[in-house]
């Protein structure tokens, strides 16, 4: 099973050694220098963000590839706080270097111990491409021959998820709380339950998917009513 996340927007300021470049390290240079050429403005309208934080994402363009470090230590959002990497042991992370990838609007796939630099591209954002047409195709070329009889554990948002094509054998894993008899997604829990549910396969090395049905973490269970063959639901009951 090959696990996939979304990345995030925000990043450590701890820097960590890393093993190795992103695969598709050419392209990304090549969408820093198209760019690292625009303006804040016009970054700021564009990418729909404040002049503040598009000062800072035209500050990071500018001096990409200064400061590198791994990008499973790197990554710092709600599902990597939920990922608890820290908690993983020396064989552990040898499992994960080959069983984890992170989706990104810039790197394209990102192995946990990748270097990367500190950046803001959404696979949404079509500032210089269409990034969903850009890496669709590539992502499907090198994921189906890599690993061609693997299938692959959807953990990722809806937006990066359409960027994996229906030909990859995915099995999508989504999480919902109950409450008076209605399911709600709420975002930030979800995030978390996706790095939490990452974390136990790769600790686990689960490589079935009779075994997920089989996970609770923080009172999500499996919901067989809810679930298809080609997404499972994860149900946590809240009591008034």
């Amino acid at each position: 099973m090959i696990i996939l996340l979304s990345p995030a927007k925000t990043f450590a300021k701890t820097i960590t050694p890393f093993e190795s470049s992103p695969i598709f390290q050419s392209d990304a240079l090549s969408m820093i220098a198209k760019l690292s050429k625009m303006s804040a403005s016009n970054l700021s309208q564009k990418m729909h963000i404040s002049k503040d934080l598009s000062l800072k994402v035209k500050s990071d363009y500018m001096t990409f590839n200064q400061i590198i470090s791994s990008a499973i230590y790197f990554y710092d959002g709600y599902a990597f706080k939920g990922f608890a990497i820290h908690s993983l042991n020396e064989k552990n992370l040898l499992y994960l270097q080959d069983h984890l990838y992170m989706l990104s609007g810039l790197y394209g796939l990102v192995r946990p111990f990748d270097g990367i630099s500190a950046y803001r591209l959404e696979i949404k954002d079509q500032i210089i491409k269409n990034l969903y047409a850009f890496w669709k195709p590539k992502l499907m070329e090198y994921l189906s021959s890599t690993h061609p009889n693997e299938l692959f554990i959807n953990l990722a948002s809806q937006e990066y998820s359409k960027v994996l094509h229906h030909f990859l054998p995915v099995l999508t894993i989504s999480f919902y709380e109950r409450s008076n008899d209605q399911l709600k997604a709420i975002s930030m829990h979800v995030k978390m339950m996706r790095g939490k549910m990452a974390n136990y396969l790769i600790i686990n090395e689960i490589n079935d998917k009779e075994q997920i049905k089989q996970i609770a973490i923080d009172d999500y269970h499996y919901d067989p009513h809810q679930s298809s063959k080609f997404e499972y639901i994860f149900i946590k009951e809240i009591h008034q």
